[in-house]
């Protein structure tokens, strides 16, 4: 697994980096921001803004784990009210934490380009957990590919926002977003599930195309995840003009072959995917996340984007495993695969973090009274 390092000219380029990103969310700007503004004054100055980035992505995975406890990953499977209450409210939890960090960063005088990185790259895994409880939150696994459509609406809108990011400097946040709204929407969706229970999820809007209420919402989050794919073309063509707009496509190949290859293990392998959504499902997280923080470096280190062979060779094998004949033999190599990729991703943060670190004579989980200010 070779990793090549970092350059010195993209490591000199971090200190030239600046973070912009503008919020017009009405309930962050008027409720949660100025909430957070009093409550960070709490905080001591001895805790490390990454600490606390840290902290909200373990309340997510701690969510998630008590989710799988309660039916594992069966998205069809009515949750105890006890969960749906704990997913929903570790998700504000994760919210507020997620918001406060950099807060409690300028607070300190640690913002940094590392806490930048720390920060999303903590919400690529705290989007994948949160796909994973909203779609048994929903209750609309029943249909395989409703299901996978709900899972993968909520990535598709995070990825399509980094590569907005990346294509024109600045992260954008609209009236209404998945970060704000959409956070905040899950929280009150746990709490009224547990109150109330699932079955209102089973609720019948149109009988004679068995579109339940939870299809209805699920199919929100999908108009929700297209919605960030049409804001990155438009904002490409306001700012860059056409040519840069008609690149986006191209561009995002690979990650539309991550999309791309569940759909064909459900048209042709449905039994398989049945039985195994959690190894297919988590093959295509672990290509998710590796992509996505690769693009989050790229934009920390002004570099291009380029062809990454490991991405490329985990994309033709899941394709390839399609054509064998053999369901055990299936099993085998997607779960070697999965162990694979979960290592090559782990030593390339390691290594990420520690160079951009290094260079930045940080550490990571303290305070440090001398920074790169971004």
């Amino acid at each position: 697994m070779c990793i090549s390092p970092l350059t010195q000219e993209n490591l000199e380029n971090m200190k030239n980096f600046k973070y912009k990103s503008t919020d017009d969310s009405l309930l962050y700007n008027k409720c949660m921001s100025p909430c957070l503004n009093y409550l960070v004054n709490f905080i001591p100055t001895f805790i490390a803004p990454n600490l606390i980035t840290f902290v909200s992505l373990c309340f997510n995975i701690l969510a998630s784990f008590i989710s799988y406890m309660d039916g594992g990953f069966d998205f069809s499977y009515k949750l105890k009210s006890s969960t749906c209450i704990v997913i929903g409210s570790f998700q504000l939890l994760y919210q507020l934490l997620d918001n406060i960090d950099g807060k409690q960063a300028r607070r300190t005088g640690n913002s940094t380009p590392f806490g930048m990185i720390m920060d999303h790259g903590c919400d690529v895994f705290t989007n994948i957990f949160t796909c994973y409880n909203v779609t048994k939150l929903l209750l609309v696994g029943n249909d395989d590919f409703f299901s996978f459509s709900v899972f993968f609406g909520l990535i598709l809108g995070f990825y399509m926002m980094t590569f907005e990011e990346y294509k024109l400097g600045e992260m954008h946040f609209p009236r209404i977003n998945g970060t704000d709204e959409g956070n905040f929407s899950i929280f009150l969706l746990g709490i009224f599930l547990g109150i109330f229970g699932q079955d209102s999820m089973e609720y019948m809007i149109i009988e004679s195309y068995n579109i339940t209420l939870g299809k209805v919402l699920g199919l929100l989050v999908v108009c929700g995840g297209f919605s960030c794919v049409f804001n990155l073309y438009l904002h490409t063509y306001q700012n860059k003009g056409c040519k840069e707009a008609s690149k986006i496509f191209i561009e995002n190949l690979p990650f539309y072959g991550v999309v791309l290859i569940p759909l064909l293990y459900i048209q042709y392998h449905l039994d398989f995917y049945k039985d195994n959504k959690w190894i297919i499902l988590g093959n295509i997280c672990l290509l998710f996340a590796r992509i996505t923080i690769d693009i989050q470096i790229k934009i920390l280190t002004a570099d291009f984007i380029t062809c990454n062979i490991m991405f490329m060779i985990t994309n033709a094998a899941l394709i390839l495993i399609l054509f064998i004949p053999y369901y055990m033999v299936m099993l085998y190599i997607l779960v070697i695969l999965f162990i694979i990729q979960a290592i090559e991703l782990s030593i390339f943060i390691f290594k990420r973090a520690k160079q951009i670190t290094d260079f930045l004579e940080i550490k990571i989980f303290c305070v440090n009274n001398q920074s790169i200010q971004i």
